[in-house]
């Protein structure tokens, strides 16, 4: 490997990992449903006066059940259950499990006809692959009980899921407009919720600054 392969699978690894690691320090003091909503809105107001500005959201109105079928998949139940997964698992066996994701990609495109079926040679590619990640991230199973797992379970099909839906009903609409709308519908499920669940006091500026993982 190349000095700049080495550096930019180095810097690849890092960036992996960072999201796990704010959201199991927001979840200290955050409940998941809180964290949920503020990394939505957030995200959603950066990217709303852009999108409007490109018209990116025009037209979208026609297609509202593809969009909220792809933000239910997507973001709103992957995101709660993992903030909740990671109350009790490492940041890093979670940025293990999600690396399962190509893996559940690949069994849902096999058994939906929606690509080629996948050869013996790709299968073995996508399990050294999440070795590959288990040698990176290392293997800390505290708190690795089976409701934790399974929802990072879930979390990795609808991974998975979402970009079939986006490929299959929202391939010609623009992404920017598609992205911001589903930020938009996700914070809209998760307001009646986080206002009830607002936390007594102000949270640390760690967990302010972890608000804004990507």
């Amino acid at each position: 490997m190349t000095r700049r392969g080495a550096t930019l699978f180095a810097a690849m690894c890092v960036i992996w990992g960072i999201p796990y690691l704010l959201i199991r320090v927001a979840v200290r003091e955050l409940t998941p449903v809180t964290l949920v909503f503020g990394r939505t809105a957030l995200a959603a107001l950066i990217l709303l006066p852009l999108a409007l500005y490109r018209g990116e959201l025009r037209g979208l109105a026609r297609r509202w059940l593809p969009l909220l079928v792809f933000a239910v998949i997507e973001i709103a139940i992957p995101w709660l259950l993992l903030a909740h997964a990671e109350t009790r698992l490492s940041s890093s066996l979670t940025g293990l499990l999600i690396a399962a994701v190509p893996l559940v990609g690949a069994l849902v495109t096999t058994f939906t006809g929606d690509r080629e079926r996948h050869g013996t040679q790709r299968w073995a590619g996508l399990l050294i692959g999440i070795a590959g990640v288990a040698a990176i991230v290392g293997l800390d199973v505290h708190g690795a009980g089976a409701l934790p797992v399974g929802e990072i379970g879930v979390v990795a099909v609808c991974y998975a899921v979402g970009p079939i839906v986006l490929a299959r009903w929202l391939a010609d609409a623009p992404a920017l407009g598609v992205v911001t709308a589903s930020l938009l519908i996700a914070t809209a499920i998760y307001a009646p919720f986080a206002l009830v669940s607002l936390p007594d006091s102000v949270p640390g500026w760690k967990v302010g600054a972890s608000q804004s993982n990507p």
